[in-house]
């Protein structure tokens, strides 16, 4: 049986040290040589040559030095970028607002759009009524594509994604031809930091990695 490419079950960054002997039967950088060559060729000769040079600087230069704003901001300095989008969560605007006002502070051209945009009520996209957060209230539905069409139109030349809720990411990302990154993901049982559940796997949240646990 083939085995399914799962990087996580390697026993050492091979790749990254650039070591290639007696690596797994599903190491993709073996399976898939030829065609990772291809695209690292037209990477580096194509229109996103310049965010991949970027972004490895970037890494070598704040590389546990700076945190995600700073580097943000330094990834946009880099690249020339003078225009910048905040497509944020409703639940965050005060975030995004602070957000906003530092990216100013550093000479940024800002754009913020909330993802309430055009008051469209849940019902438009299907939304039964007890499927709401509170059933028997008006409840306007998240509009990532909206958000995305928008900031494309103000002539955002990065998009920062803040706080979109899962799936409602996927939704901007899949609509829009700017480029994103991302600030911070919303989760607000572990205060906006997801990989809470990660490191705790083997004691609080134990119950995630039993099959039918809810």
């Amino acid at each position: 049986m083939k085995k399914f490419v799962r990087c996580t079950d390697c026993a050492a960054p091979l790749c990254y040290l650039h070591v290639f002997d007696h690596v797994p039967a599903f190491c993709p950088s073996i399976r898939y040589e030829e065609e990772i060559s291809d695209v690292s060729r037209k990477l580096a000769g194509g229109e996103l040559a310049e965010v991949a040079r970027v972004s490895s600087e970037g890494a070598g230069a704040n590389y546990c030095r700076k945190t995600r704003v700073e580097e943000t901001i330094d990834f946009a300095r880099r690249l020339g970028l003078k225009r910048l989008g905040i497509a944020f969560c409703i639940g965050l605007r005060r975030e995004a607002a602070v957000f906003a006002n530092i990216l100013e502070s550093h000479g940024f051209d800002v754009l913020a759009v909330c993802c309430k945009l055009g008051g469209v009520p849940k019902e438009d996209f299907g939304v039964k009524n007890e499927e709401k957060i509170n059933p028997g209230t008006y409840e306007g539905a998240c509009n990532p594509a909206a958000q995305a069409k928008v900031l494309e139109r103000e002539g955002s030349q990065l998009n920062v994604l803040l706080g979109l809720c899962v799936g409602h990411d996927s939704i901007f990302i899949a609509n829009t031809r700017v480029l994103t990154t991302v600030l911070a993901t919303k989760d607000r049982v572990t205060g906006h930091c997801p990989l809470q559940p990660i490191y705790l796997a083997d004691s609080y949240y134990g119950r995630l990695m039993t099959v039918g646990v809810r």
